[in-house]
């Protein structure tokens, strides 16, 4: 009989496995802990390497050592991880197996693994059983190992599992006293759209972006009315010194007021605006209805200037939605009153020409929008330096600008040329011609009065 075959030989083995039949070994593994098995086990591997069952003379002069390979740690974490490795039991197991994998199940539930394993396991998606942590450190200890490896839904899972485990007070110490794992459970209940998120963040003292928060979902609103009723308790609940920002309360108010204003002059502007319209929207539906541009009125609801005043709209914004609604309607006579300003500095108040916003963008969007050549001829009048005029008049195709933009500069070659390009008789060019005859005109200066002594 080979002496392989030998029970007793195998007995004899230094190298005899764990085996989760033996009740005694699984017991006495529970209560030691892992340390120790995994320390036995590596002395084992030491002693024994694959080289050794190899009874040829190339088998016997390896002798390799299976920590030439891997390294203690890594084997370590290594045999940690199939200790915790979760067993599916199939169906027509032998009641043996069965018996033998219900024992194994036991053993993980008694045996504590390290947070750093279970922190690695979350990581690349395994299970692991996080209730064998229990104690207040040890879960702490876990947290940590989650944020050091930087897995965000390990984190999370985490998170949940001590927010399911502990009491509020103790779960909120442990966010405050990790702001990363704080700002992991918030970006969470954001993206689930928890209300509790309002109720932490406010806990912490971030009413600023508490107040946000409550903000958007309240213009989540489909209904008018509920929408009008969420935002009139945010400017009640923060009202007073609550943290938030002034321009926030502004803004809360003026969201509430343009509701106001949709509801009651819906009809009065054709229905053109809704709750969902912006205040740059229904200002240009303001613009639409407005009829006396010459007087800045502010009794009336639906006065653009009132509109701007409650909503906080800027100088320029105004300007730009007047300008591009004034010529949509072709009412080019209103737009020098839209740009006309009374300087508080001169006595005589009188109005001047003001533009916000950059007036070579007004002359192209007039030009885009097809407004006669008198119009932009206007707007072009009103540029300072004569070479950009003169650029932006061709491009704009204003002969009448590009003339003056000329005779500015002296340039008596290319208005003689632009002359003969002219049709003849036309109002361009006798407009040229009186242009060369200025700059050609011998004018008194100074310099010819010569005084006789």
């Amino acid at each position: 009989m080979d002496q392989f075959d030998s029970e007793s030989y195998w007995n004899r083995s230094s190298s005899r496995g764990f085996s989760f039949d033996d009740d005694e070994d699984v017991l006495g593994a529970a209560a030691s802990g892992s340390n120790m098995n995994i320390s036995n086990i590596l002395n084992d591997y030491d002693t024994i390497s694959e080289a050794s069952f190899d009874n040829s003379a190339t088998g016997s002069a390896l002798n390799l050592s299976i920590k030439s390979i891997i390294s203690e740690d890594a084997l370590k974490m290594l045999l940690q991880e199939q200790t915790l490795d979760d067993r599916i039991m199939s169906k027509g197991v032998a009641p043996e197996e069965e018996l033998r994998l219900l024992r194994r199940q036991v053993q993980t539930t008694f045996y504590n693994p390290s947070p750093e394993v279970t922190a690695h396991k979350l990581l690349i998606g395994k299970c692991a059983p996080l209730e064998v942590f229990k104690s207040l450190h040890e879960k702490e200890q876990l947290l940590d190992a989650v944020l050091k490896c930087g897995g965000g839904d390990a984190v999370i899972g985490v998170l949940l599992f001590l927010k399911k485990t502990l009491n509020r007070t103790n779960f909120l110490k442990i966010l405050e006293q990790k702001p990363q794992s704080l700002q992991h459970y918030v970006s969470f209940l954001q993206e689930q759209q928890n209300p509790e998120v309002i109720e932490v963040l406010q806990y912490f003292g971030k009413h600023q972006e508490a107040a946000l928060l409550q903000f958007k979902a309240a213009m989540a609103c489909k209904d008018l009315q509920q929408r009008k009723r969420k935002l009139q308790q945010l400017i009640d609940q923060y009202g007073g010194d609550m943290g938030v920002v002034s321009v926030y309360l502004q803004n809360f108010e003026a969201a509430l007021k343009l509701l106001e204003l949709v509801e009651k002059e819906c009809h009065t502007l054709d229905n053109m605006v809704n709750i969902n319209s912006t205040p740059i929207e229904v200002l240009y539906q303001c613009c639409r209805k407005h009829s006396n541009w010459k007087d800045q009125d502010m009794t009336r609801a639906i006065s653009p200037f009132r509109v701007c005043g409650e909503q906080h709209i800027s100088l320029a914004q105004f300007e730009w939605t007047a300008l591009n609604e004034r010529t949509t309607a072709q009412a080019y006579a209103d737009l020098e009153c839209v740009f006309e300003r009374v300087p508080a500095w001169l006595p005589m108040k009188q109005k001047q020409f003001h533009i916000s916003f950059s007036l070579e963008l007004a002359i192209l969007r007039l030009y885009a929008l097809q407004a006669p050549t008198s119009v932009l001829y206007i707007f072009l009048s009103k540029m300072g330096n004569t070479t950009e005029k003169l650029a932006l008049a061709k491009r704009v195709k204003c002969v009448r600008a590009v003339i003056d933009a000329l005779a500015g500069l002296k340039d008596v070659q290319q208005l003689t040329q632009l002359k003969d390009t002219l049709p003849e008789r036309s109002e361009e060019q006798f407009y040229c011609e009186n242009a060369l005859k200025g700059l050609q005109t011998k004018r008194w200066t100074t310099d010819n009065i010569k005084l006789k002594l």
